[in-house]
């Protein structure tokens, strides 16, 4: 009994184990197959994502513009922010109520940035209506908000500007009676928009007789109709009127660009301004406080100034530098100041070369942005150095001593040093001078280096570093120099003081790169990351060079070298001197008999490897050929159908055409490229007029300053392309360029 007891209690132990193992199984089979079904879904998803990231891309917005929740749920699995990416990309293809909706959505889901992004799109895609809707809550929101400590400032200029954002948009919908400020106001003291213009039939309709007649100059003045801006301007001032209405600057420099560029009758013109301001002065303080005249006159002395210069003849010029120096001492802010200097020079320039350089030297401590005037310096130097003036050129030289002009002061003292005229050592000096690291120019540092050591000197220069960045933020001029850079005036100005932490910008320059908006990348990254880091921008440069957008990952490098203080490293270089179309290029200069890294020097800095891209003057693709050349050209080579748009046609009738240059020009390399750009039998011209100069002073003496910064620009990438490239000595292509110097 007690054995059968003990096997039944076996029996029983047996069953439980084999149902837990049973159980066991069953659950393992149940979670296996959920982990295969989410797997699934999730692979599922990802897919989903990337076709539809493809398709936005791509431009196929049909499943985008259901613009519902629904497609959202699918769109947000897309990436980060992807409400506010899709939205501009429909945006742009003109589907502005469907991107509202992402925007919408974005300004209400999304944490700063972009939210902030989403809600400044709203003000600006839609109906005038929506947007006006937009503004006029965020205007609320803003009313009602206790402003944080220390964002006083930032609160206020968004009011300011949302404030007048809404006028704008006010005049679209022609809600006139909403809108708060007087007519006269927007017309006569602020900048003209073309929302004010196209609305002052009905919204100016009322004004003063007096008064309606200068909004009207204003706007024909906004339109480029001068001569009825004059005559609106003559017809006010016959009208009964008021000192205080003049004191803006908006309608005073109006009022003077009627009369210099609306009138052939100059003299008349002169007249009507120097009474204004003899008129202006014998009022009094009655009328206008102390600032507002010299406003004022200002402005009547500048403009009385320009109509004497358009008169001609060395008296009118005499009294238009007296009127211009007058303007310069009543200028209150520095571009007044500047604007007003420069002509005053540009005057003296016609007055005489002794008096012109002694102008110079007594305003140059004084110039308030010094590259408002380098093309009067570039204009001088060319003058000076064509008719072998070397004392002169010597005052010019102590002249930008006293301004922030290097790289001019450089290419000075490289003439100065290549005339022959100067003892061994102070010829020493100022090569030291033009070679050294305080400017960007490049082109500069590799002639007054070569002239100094000759090849192993040269060679040191161009040692470029293989090793990872240091990470070190600083302003480097030589690291812009040595990567053949210049930090030109104008990347300077575009940078601004960003609102954006640096991983917001990050973050925010990552998305538009991750949903193909690939033209906005650098725009925004010089708008809101000007601290970039070098490391940064090498990982960007690298995926907009990896889509072909090597234009842009020229500019984003070119951009983070102000940021470093290292010496630029090898792949920095490469990126910025890229080699797209490699067969193609090989091929052609090949076949035309061109150094490899000429004609890679020559798309770089004619396109920028753009090959789509058409110039002002109508030169097209990545060798900026003119399309009667081109035509030429295909004649020649017996091509009957072709697009210049092409990379291969273009690359090909370039490098012809470069070749041809070089044979008119008798196999000198530096002539050709001048001819290329501005045609052989301009250069010819010049070229009889600089007999005796030696070639890379004829280059310092050209007329063109467009013709000289391009010889200069083609060897400089030369030279980087041949070292880094093609293990080119520097020494033997800056021979290449300039025979003379062997």
């Amino acid at each position: 009994m007690k054995f059968l007891r003990s096997k039944i209690l076996r029996y029983k132990q047996e069953r439980f184990l084999r149902s837990c193992l049973l159980l066991f199984f069953r659950l393992r089979l149940s979670f296996f197959c959920l982990f295969l079904f989410t797997g699934s879904v999730t692979v599922c998803a990802v897919d989903r994502s990337a076709a539809l990231l493809k398709d936005l891309k791509a431009g196929n917005y049909d499943f985008f513009l259901q613009a519902d929740n629904k497609a959202y749920r699918s769109i947000k699995m897309m990436g980060h922010g992807s409400a506010y990416y899709v939205g501009l990309h429909l945006k742009r293809a003109g589907y502005k109520q469907a991107a509202r909706f992402y925007f919408d959505l974005g300004e209400k889901l999304y944490e700063s940035p972009l939210n902030r992004l989403c809600r400044e799109e709203l003000y600006e895609t839609g109906s005038p209506s929506d947007c006006l809707q937009s503004v006029q809550k965020r205007l609320q929101e803003l009313a009602g908000t206790t402003t944080a400590l220390g964002q006083e400032d930032t609160v206020q200029a968004e009011k300011e500007r949302l404030s007048l954002l809404e006028i704008r948009l006010l005049l679209q919908t022609g809600a006139y009676g909403s809108i708060t400020q007087a007519p006269e106001t927007l017309y006569l003291t602020g900048p003209l928009t073309v929302e004010l213009v196209d609305a002052f039939p009905r919204f100016g309709k009322d004004l003063p007789p007096f008064l309606y007649k200068l909004a009207e100059a204003r706007i024909a003045v906004f339109e480029k109709r001068y001569t009825e801006a004059w005559s609106s301007v003559q017809e006010a001032f016959s009208m009964k009127n008021a000192f205080a209405d003049f004191t803006f600057s908006g309608l005073l420099s109006d009022i003077g660009k009627a009369g210099t560029y609306g009138t052939e009758n100059s003299a008349e013109a002169a007249a009507f301004f120097e009474d204004f301001a003899v008129r202006i002065q014998n009022s009094g303080n009655k009328q206008l406080s102390g600032t507002d005249m010299r406003r004022c006159l200002f402005y009547t002395s500048f403009y009385a100034a320009r109509c004497r210069t358009k008169i001609g003849g060395a008296a009118q010029r005499e009294q238009a530098v007296k009127l211009f120096l007058q303007a310069a001492e009543l200028a209150d802010s520095a571009s007044d100041f500047d604007s007003a200097t420069w002509y005053y020079l540009d005057t003296m320039r016609m007055l005489g070369l002794s008096r012109y350089l002694k102008a110079l030297a007594d305003t140059a401590a004084r110039w308030k942005n010094p590259a408002w005037y380098a093309d009067l310096v570039q204009s001088l130097r060319a003058q000076l150095t064509a008719a072998k003036d070397w004392k002169n050129l010597e005052t010019l030289h102590t002249v930008l001593a006293k301004t922030t002009l290097p790289e001019q002061r450089a290419a000075v003292a490289y003439t100065l040093a290549c005339a022959g005229q100067l003892p061994p050592d102070r010829t020493a000096r100022l090569l030291q001078e033009a070679a050294g690291e305080s400017h960007d120019a490049l082109y500069y540092r590799i002639l007054g280096t070569y002239r100094l050591g000759g090849a192993q000197l040269l060679k040191e220069t161009f040692q470029f570093r293989s090793e990872p960045l240091s990470g070190r933020h600083t302003q480097s001029t030589g690291t812009q120099a040595q990567a053949g850079e210049s930090h030109t005036q104008s990347d300077a100005g575009k940078a601004q003081t960003s609102t954006f932490s640096p991983q917001e910008a990050r973050t925010y320059i990552d998305g538009l790169l991750h949903f193909g908006l690939y033209d906005m990348v650098y725009p925004r990254i010089v708008a809101v990351y000007p601290s970039i880091s070098a490391e940064e921008a090498l990982q960007i440069a690298r995926t907009l060079a990896s889509e072909g957008r090597y234009a842009d990952s020229i500019r984003v490098i070119r951009f983070s070298l102000k940021n470093q203080e290292d010496a630029a490293t090898k792949e920095q270089l490469e990126l910025l001197y890229p080699r797209p179309w490699g067969e193609l290029v090989s091929k052609y200069a090949a076949e035309y008999g061109l150094p490899e890294y000429l004609l890679y020097a020559l798309i770089r800095s004619e396109s920028f490897f753009q090959h789509q891209v058409v110039s002002g003057a109508g030169a097209v693709g990545l060798t900026q050929l003119m399309p009667a050349t081109a035509a030429d050209i295909a004649k020649k080579l017996k091509v009957a159908d072709y697009s210049l748009t092409d990379p291969e046609i273009n690359i090909r009738f370039g490098a012809y055409y470069l070749a041809e240059m070089i044979r008119r020009s008798d196999n000198r390399i530096m002539p050709a490229c001048f001819a290329y750009n501005a045609g052989i039998s301009r250069v010819r011209g010049w070229q009889k007029k600089a007999q005796g100069l030696p070639e890379d002073l004829f280059l310092e003496s050209l007329e063109y300053a467009e013709t000289r910064d391009y010889g200069r620009k083609l060897l400089s990438a030369a030279t980087v392309y041949g070292v880094l490239y093609y293990s080119e000595e520097p020494e033997d292509i800056v021979r290449l360029f300039f025979k003379e110097l062997l």
